[in-house]
Parts: C-alpha cells; sequence; structure tokens
C-alpha cells in the first residue's frame, strides 16, 4: 500500500495551492513516515487483550466458586440428613427427613431422592439424584464467554455453558456391629525424607496411625468390634512365614516371604489358598555391588525386606500391639500401591476365613476374631481399607525362572589366611571354555584369577537362591560372570524382570474397582503428592469425599476424620 501511495503522488505534476507538486508530496511523504514509526499505543491493544482475558478467567473463577459453594452445602445438608434419617429410632420417613433438612437450610426442592434398606438390626439409608434432579446453579460469566468463543454462523447458542450441576450422594448406616480395617501404609524410601511439619513423613505417619488406633480402641470394652490388620508395603509387601505359609507360595527359599502377582491377582478381593503362588526372588537388584563384612547384603537393598517390622500384622484388636508395630515401622524401597492394597482386600475378603482359623489355631491371631472376614452379605458388619501414600508407583522387580531356582554355575568357600582373616574363594563353571580347563578361579571383588580343570578342595556349588542371598545381582556380573567369559550384560540386567509403573496403576484401578464392587469402603490419603498421583488415589477412593490430600500434620486430620466416622458406626460412602 505504501508504494502505491507514493506512486500515485509521484504522478502528480500539478501544483495545490500555489505550491510546487514536489514540494506537495514531499510534505506528505514526510507525514506518513512519521506515522509509520510513531509506536504510541501499540501496548495498550496488548493490554485490552489480557485484561480481557482476566475478566473472562475472573469469571468463570466466580462461577466455579459458587457452584462448589452450592455443591458443599447440598452434601453437607445430604450428610445431616443420612445421620438423621439412618437411625433405627427414626420414626418418620427417609424422604420427608430429606425434604424438611433442604427446606430449613434454605434449598426446598432439592433434596435428592431416599432409598432405604433396613432389617432386624440394621437401616441403611442411600440418597442419590436421577439425572433430571440434580441441582444447578446458573453461570452468570461461562454461558456468554464460552457463546463467544465458540458460537458458529447459523448457531449463535453453541457453546454456552448455561448452568453447573452440584449434585451430592452418600450412604448412612446404623446397626454397624463389627468393623474389620486393613490399613495400607507407605514405607517406601522416600517416607525417610522431610515433610511440610519439619519432620520425616514417616514421623508424621507414626504419630497419625498411632492416633486412629487410639480413637478407634481407647475406652472400648474389650471385645470383637474392631480388627485392624496393618499391610506395610514398597516394593514389595512381606506377609511373613506364618500368613504366608497358608497359601501356596513355593519353596525356592525361606529368606523372605513375598509373592510376584499375576495380572489376573488384581481382577479379584480373594486370594486362593490353593492355586501356585510365585514367590518373589530373594536377591538385590539395584547398584551396591559390595556384600557388607558379615558376608551379608544389607536387608533394605533387597526386593522383598526380609526383617519383623516389614511383614503384614494381620487382624489384631489389642492396642499396645497396634501401636507398638507401627513405632516400629522403617522406610526403605520403591512405592507398589497396588500390592499393598491387594493384600489389605485380601484379609477382608471372606476367602480368608480358613487362613485366619489357622492362625487363630498357631496363635498368631486372637480367638475371638474367629470367623472373619465375614461374609460380604453380612449386614451388620462394615470392611474398610484406608491406603496411604507418599508417591506415585515406581518399578518392582522379580527374577526370571532361569534364576529363580535349581543350582548355579558358581563354587564358593571361605578362606582363612595366615593372619587369621577370613576371604571368600569363587570357582565359576563355564562349559564353553577352550580346552579342559573350565572353571575360573578368583577372589572376593577380584576380576583376575585362573582357569583349572576343577574348582578347589573344600569349594561347594552353590544353588541361585544362596548365590543371590550372598552377593548382589552387580556383583555377581562384575566379578563372576564377566571374569568367566559370560556376557555382563545379561547377568546384570537379563536375569531379573521389571514391572513398570504404568502396568501398577492398571492394576490399583483394577483392585480398587473390584473392592468397591464388594461395598468395601476405601479411604485413600495422598500425603504431599502430585496433581497426577492425587487424581489416581482419588479414583480409587470409594467417592471424591473419601479422599485426603495432606501435607505435614494435616495426615493426623485425615487419619482422626476417618477414625471418627467409623467409631460412630454410620459411615458415608
Amino acid at each position: 500500500m505504501t508504494q502505491e501511495f507514493i506512486k500515485a503522488f509521484n504522478e502528480a505534476n500539478e501544483t495545490d495551492f500555489g505550491k510546487p507538486a514536489g514540494g506537495i508530496k514531499a510534505d506528505l511523504l514526510h507525514k506518513f513516515s512519521l506515522f509509520r514509526r510513531n509506536e504510541d499505543g501499540s501496548l495498550m491493544i496488548f493490554g485490552l487483550y489480557m485484561f480481557i482475558c482476566m475478566m473472562v478467567i475472573s469469571g468463570m473463577a466466580v462461577d466455579t466458586m459458587r457452584a462448589e459453594y452450592q455443591r458443599t452445602k447440598v452434601q453437607a445438608t445430604t450428610d445431616r440428613a443420612l445421620l438423621a434419617s439412618a437411625s433405627m429410632n427414626q420414626t418418620l420417613s427417609a424422604q420427608e427427613i430429606f425434604d424438611d433438612y433442604f427446606a430449613k437450610d434454605g434449598m426446598p426442592g432439592m433434596a435428592p431422592t431416599a432409598t432405604v434398606d433396613e432389617g432386624l438390626n440394621y437401616r441403611k439409608v442411600s440418597a442419590d439424584y436421577a439425572p433430571d434432579a440434580i441441582p444447578t446453579i446458573k453461570t452468570s460469566f461461562m454461558s456468554e464467554a464460552f457463546r463467544s468463543m465458540m458460537e458458529t454462523p447459523g448457531n449463535p447458542e453453541a457453546g454456552g455453558i448455561n448452568e453447573l450441576k452440584t449434585f451430592a450422594s452418600g450412604i448412612a448406616v446404623d446397626g454397624v456391629e463389627k468393623v474389620e480395617i486393613s490399613l495400607v501404609l507407605d514405607v517406601s524410601g522416600s517416607m525417610n525424607r522431610g515433610s511440610a511439619s519439619g519432620q520425616t513423613k514417616l514421623y508424621d505417619l507414626k504419630e497419625a496411625a498411632r492416633e486412629f488406633v487410639d480413637t478407634l480402641m481407647l475406652n472400648q470394652p474389650d471385645d470383637d468390634t474392631y480388627s485392624i490388620s496393618i499391610v506395610p508395603y514398597s516394593t514389595q509387601v512381606n506377609a511373613g512365614a506364618n500368613l504366608l505359609s497358608k497359601y501356596n507360595a513355593s519353596s525356592e527359599h525361606s529368606y523372605s516371604h513375598c509373592v510376584d502377582f499375576d495380572a489376573a491377582d488384581f481382577n479379584s478381593t480373594a486370594l486362593s489358598t490353593v492355586d501356585s503362588l510365585q514367590r518373589t526372588g530373594h536377591f538385590h537388584p539395584w547398584n551396591n555391588p559390595y556384600k557388607n563384612k558379615d558376608d551379608n547384603l544389607t536387608w533394605n537393598y533387597r526386593v522383598c525386606a526380609p526383617k519383623a517390622e516389614r511383614e503384614i500384622l494381620p487382624l489384631s484388636g489389642d492396642i499396645n500391639e497396634l501401636k507398638n508395630y507401627v513405632d516400629n515401622l522403617v522406610a526403605t524401597g520403591n512405592t507398589s500401591t497396588e500390592i499393598g492394597i491387594k493384600w489389605g482386600v485380601t484379609l477382608l475378603d471372606p476367602a480368608a476365613q480358613g487362613v485366619v482359623t489357622s492362625l487363630v489355631s498357631d496363635g498368631t491371631i486372637d480367638a475371638k476374631f474367629d470367623g472373619r472376614p465375614f461374609s460380604y452379605t453380612e449386614v451388620n458388619a462394615l470392611k474398610v481399607i484406608v491406603v496411604m501414600t507418599d508417591g506415585a508407583n515406581t518399578n518392582q522387580y522379580y527374577l526370571k525362572p532361569e534364576v529363580s531356582s535349581g543350582m548355579s554355575n558358581v563354587w564358593h568357600m571361605k578362606q582363612i589366611d595366615y593372619r587369621g582373616r577370613v576371604s571368600d574363594r569363587y570357582a565359576i563353571y563355564n562349559e564353553n571354555h577352550w580346552g579342559s580347563n573350565k572353571f575360573f578361579r578368583t577372589d572376593r571383588e577380584s576380576t583376575y584369577g585362573s582357569w583349572e580343570a576343577t574348582p578347589t578342595d573344600g569349594m561347594t556349588q552353590m544353588s541361585y537362591t544362596e548365590l543371590y542371598d550372598h552377593a548382589s545381582i552387580r556383583y555377581v556380573a562384575r566379578y563372576l560372570m564377566d571374569p568367566a567369559d559370560y556376557s555382563y550384560n545379561y547377568w546384570r540386567y537379563g536375569t531379573y524382570g521389571t514391572v513398570g509403573p504404568n502396568t501398577k496403576d492398571f492394576r490399583m484401578d483394577n483392585i480398587c474397582t473390584v473392592a468397591k464392587e464388594k461395598d468395601i469402603l476405601i479411604y485413600t490419603i495422598g500425603f504431599e503428592v502430585t496433581d497426577s498421583n492425587a487424581l489416581k488415589l482419588q479414583n480409587c477412593a470409594s467417592s471424591a469425599g473419601n479422599f485426603f490430600r495432606v501435607n505435614g500434620q494435616e495426615i493426623s486430620e485425615a487419619f482422626a476424620s476417618i477414625a471418627a466416622q467409623l467409631h460412630r458406626l454410620r459411615l458415608e460412602k
């Protein structure tokens, strides 16, 4: 356009107002040039655009806050109406109570539909809305903002969000006499980190769990109202020798007592006592290659921690036992929340009744809990699982079948030198080595040695379970197999497999779903977790209200809130 403007004036040869044509042209061109270079007001357009965006976002926030305020009010009124209508002493109909509560709270006609299920010893009231009866709130900003952004020619109403739904639901029960609880607690290594309270996360968890036990157990008669199982988990869950002995776990070793679940195991709350279970290999997959001076790898480097403090505590009603157990928890390892939940629901499923009876006979469980876990149809019993974690699922490890049992190709002996020092001697057999010398003899933490025809006198062949109890995966690869002409990469990385976070999240979703289908009440607590992990935990919980996202000492408030609800025996789900 600028070039056309100049051309037009170049073609002008006449004078205007007595000025030469060239003078008029030069004057106008000078003014046009000044106009082009003038930037006054250029930020005003951007500022106006940002102001409009801020107004739209602020308006949406106002609509959202108004909707959340009404939703909270609707839920709170529903909760109070549920508790009042579920009482076995109540003479009014549940719907009358709902209508009255909502009318008195300034929301006439907005009450949900009440459904009553009652028997001789219980009364259960449910509240829910039909799809076309959910309370709504008219939007002031979203309707116009989204309509203006999304309207199409011939359809100016397209895209507007004219209302937001503010529904609520719940269940209240009166008459619950027995409560079975599984506390599934994250004791992974990240629990040793500091929290918002200034203490470690593990410290905060212990405080909260002790208070939870106190709330339920203090001032309670010595009866069987509550049974509490505690399931600590990290990379794996150590069931303990007694509990695992009631299942059909493989017997490659007895160093530790975890099992490698298959994907199908997470589609059921029950755990068969007949079907075979693969015992988790007793091995250390991480990077520390050395044995300690006692020739034992530190326990917390193991996939399955062989420590009494990490074993499941099944069905206890002893306040001192429960609190002492919590006090002794230690944190290390990766995170496998889905395995913790699997064991938690296993101890709530009636398929475990025979297991509990056997543990009662062994003296592991108090006789007053014989006959638990109750049937899912037992109207006076409630099954609850409380899941706490501070992070997302990470990797889980398992030995591959070729090295999980049987004899290895490693011979070993202890040797004492003239100074009385104890050292290790090894001979690694490689049938593919040339000639008749097929045993590579080496010393501890040395890659040097010699090829011989036989092991040294006094050496004994090690099984794979003995080998991996004796040394880490990396030690075996670096100091034994690699010098004996075996593939370092295979023995370092190819002898074990990994279950990754995505698979574990899928399995967690499955086990939570089937547990909720069995009417197991699930509470989840996300302790200083990310938004992504918070969403997974919320989806696992029985309802959004059963998920607690907490920081620091707020974890005690979450456990206290759950305990208070259970203590009242009138529970919303």
